[in-house]
């Protein structure tokens, strides 16, 4: 059987002529894979900035504004109307310092205001409960098909029924 070579050491990103041999802790590439698919451990903070929106931003601020989300540094507002997103305008250095305040550094280096157009901000998004599943009720005549027993109908009429017996 013939040996594969890579060419110039290089395996799926891994270059295989500087490895150390030597073993490594889970927790050291562990964050480094989690924040490639966007579960960093600070994404629960900014949930409980989307949470406390009304508190962050003050009484003042936060019927103008609301959370659409983050692109990297930018956290994105969203607002009712043209004139909220003027007044909001003039506030952005105010938004900032509240909410990086909130977070316990510069987490945010600039705020980008939306139109809402009919979406809605994050804080009014909420899940409660995971929903059940939904099991389907058995229709009424199940099972009384009468199919040649070869047939391969017949056998995924079967398995079909057998779907309904399983559930009960």
């Amino acid at each position: 059987m013939k040996k594969k070579r890579f060419r110039g050491g290089q395996f799926r990103g891994r270059d295989l002529d500087r490895r150390s041999g030597r073993m490594s802790r889970l927790g050291d590439g562990l964050s480094a894979w989690l924040s490639a698919r966007g579960m960093e451990p600070r994404r629960m903070l900014l949930d409980q900035l989307y949470k406390n929106w009304d508190i962050v931003l003050g009484e003042d601020l936060s019927p103008l504004a609301h959370p659409l989300g983050s692109r990297k540094s930018v956290l994105l507002v969203g607002c009712e109307d043209s004139c909220s997103m003027q007044e909001l305008s003039f506030a952005i250095p105010e938004i900032l310092e509240r909410v990086n305040a909130f977070m316990d550094e510069e987490y945010f280096t600039r705020v980008e205001l939306h139109l809402l157009m009919g979406r809605d901000g994050l804080r009014k998004v909420e899940i409660s409960r995971i929903p059940e599943r939904y099991v389907p009720s058995r229709p009424r005549d199940l099972g009384h098909l009468h199919l040649p027993p070869d047939s391969p109908v017949a056998a995924c009429y079967e398995a079909y029924v057998r779907c309904f017996d399983k559930t009960r």
